[in-house]
């Protein structure tokens, strides 16, 4: 059965609370930083606790652990796109075209698991996947946000276009502001590679390119932080939209 290495307080302490399958927790001698929280948590999970030398924690390579860790027994579970959309109440997915820095991939899973998409889908090849530092960076949203590996994500995005999803592609070359676009619908945001942006053949596949008006100098924002722009202005008009309902 493959094996799972996450590091840092709030991955460890996540897949606890969320109930990982976590074959031991490790601590540096001396540990004392959240113990009893730690303890009572690993208690309820009934996961034990044990002490580690520094040659252990070695093994992280200068990653920033935090004096813990934990072994999980299994894989994550990831899902196909269509289990993503059957079980999706108002469609809000997060699609991502060749993101290879594990901590910007990190950064959206948070953002993605915050502002309550329904899933993020990305590519088995040319993307960062799932890894400790993706864990210790998304800050254990990772063990929350719904996630689909596929090969191709144009065939993804042909299949939720075929069932109602709108699908924008972030291009800060587009004439449509992000302002100006309707995204109270199902809709779908598709993120490219930090140095080169959406492939061709994937912005060809959008239904619409929007970009995030820019009022400095530098014109181009860390695909995190667009990512989050997109997905709490989609909800800001979703929420105006429900609240416009009630009145």
């Amino acid at each position: 059965m493959a094996k799972r290495w996450i590091y840092g307080i709030n991955p460890v302490f996540e897949a606890l609370t969320t109930k990982q399958h976590i074959q031991a927790v490790y601590i540096t001698k001396g540990w004392k930083r959240d113990r009893a929280e730690l303890l009572s948590l690993a208690g309820r999970a009934k996961v034990n606790v044990e002490e580690a030398g520094k040659e252990f924690f070695d093994k992280f390579h200068g990653q920033t652990h935090q004096g813990i860790c934990a072994l999980l027994s299994e894989k994550q579970r990831l899902f196909s796109v269509e289990e993503l959309f059957q079980s999706a109440v108002n469609p809000l997915f997060v699609i991502l075209d060749g993101i290879e820095d594990p901590r910007n991939f990190g950064a959206i899973l948070r953002t993605s698991e915050i502002a309550g998409a329904s899933g993020v889908i990305f590519q088995t090849h040319r993307s960062a996947g799932l890894s400790p530092l993706v864990d210790k960076t998304s800050s254990g949203a990772s063990f929350y946000i719904p996630m689909a590996t596929v090969p191709n994500i144009k065939n993804s995005m042909r299949y939720l276009k075929d069932n109602g999803v709108t699908v924008y592609g972030a291009d800060a070359a587009s004439e449509h502001s992000l302002w100006s676009v309707d995204l109270t619908g199902p809709a779908a945001f598709v993120f490219g590679s930090e140095g080169t942006g959406l492939r061709k053949t994937v912005s060809e596949q959008c239904d619409i390119l929007v970009k995030i008006p820019v009022y400095g100098s530098v014109n181009s924002l860390n695909v995190s932080v667009s990512a989050g722009i997109f997905l709490f202005e989609c909800k800001r008009q979703r929420e105006y939209m429900k609240s416009e309902h009630k009145s």
